[in-house]
């Protein structure tokens, strides 16, 4: 069986928020509290495969004793999904190679701008050597739209609109990843339906309208028709409250759809 962890479930902020004395914020309840979004992959064949690299990825990957990784998935290119880049040094280290980063083209380009000393190298330290703990081992691999093998895996990967641009949704045998979108196009949940998906992880960033992320109706309304097994909701701002909301979800006679903490697995073929 495949594996997916929730490293964390929450928007750019994280959850508490600095400063904030919402009462999900001030909460004791460690489901509300919830770093910035990120997930990982332990296929069936022992690939472990990262899906984005949040500012608070140390932290994450310590907690969850992730000791290897074998490639990186960035769904875009915003700093709560990338800005901990730098914390997948140790990985090249031990492996004493490159560690793949797929992504994007245009995301491929927007991070070699943003870690030049990264993904640039050959010009950053043309004229210098590289001095002290050294650099992540890291290169990058562009993906396209549609189905394609990563690591001996297959995936099947989606545009969606976010903001200025886009970021990649993916799908890995039964499981699907759709975090930061404002919209998924009917072609796309017409696809996701006929996959029979049993894991389908989803953006729910609040109650309301939002004109970058999915708010709860909207995404209901696309779990009903993608019609997964089991649908879990991500990248949740402080807007919402876990027992709150999974009493609304019930109320409702929504039984297949939960909201996601920190730490969550699942399991799937």
């Amino acid at each position: 069986m495949n594996q997916v962890t929730l490293l964390g479930t929450g928007t750019s902020t994280g959850v508490p928020i600095l400063g904030c004395s919402c009462i999900v914020c001030q909460s004791n309840d460690l489901r509300n509290k919830r770093l910035r979004t990120s997930a990982i992959i332990h296929t069936s064949e022992g690939q472990r495969i990262l899906i984005d690299a949040s500012p608070d990825l140390r932290t994450q990957l310590l907690r969850q004793k992730v000791a290897d990784l074998d490639g990186v998935i960035i769904t875009h290119d915003h700093a709560d999904h990338t800005h901990g880049m730098d914390d997948l040094r140790p990985f090249g280290f031990k492996k004493n190679a490159s560690i793949p980063v797929f992504t994007s083209l245009e995301t491929a380009q927007d991070l070699t701008r943003k870690f030049p000393y990264i993904f640039q190298t050959e010009i950053v330290f043309k004229e210098k050597p590289i001095l002290g703990g050294g650099i992540p081992r890291l290169h990058l691999e562009t993906v396209q739209k549609g189905k394609t093998r990563l690591l001996g895996e297959d995936f099947e990967f989606f545009f969606l609109p976010h903001g200025h641009g886009e970021t990649l949704g993916l799908v890995h045998q039964k499981m699907a990843y759709f975090t930061d979108c404002r919209e998924i196009p009917e072609t796309i949940l017409e696809n996701l339906r006929a996959k029979k998906l049993e894991v389908l992880l989803i953006d729910c960033l609040r109650y309301t309208p939002h004109s970058t992320h999915l708010h709860l109706d909207l995404t209901l309304e696309y779990v009903e028709k993608i019609n997964p097994a089991r649908a879990v909701l991500i990248h949740l701002g402080h807007e919402i409250e876990y027992r709150e909301i999974l009493t609304r979800l019930r109320t409702r006679g929504i039984e297949n759809v939960t909201p996601s903490f920190d730490g969550m697995s699942f399991y799937y073929s």
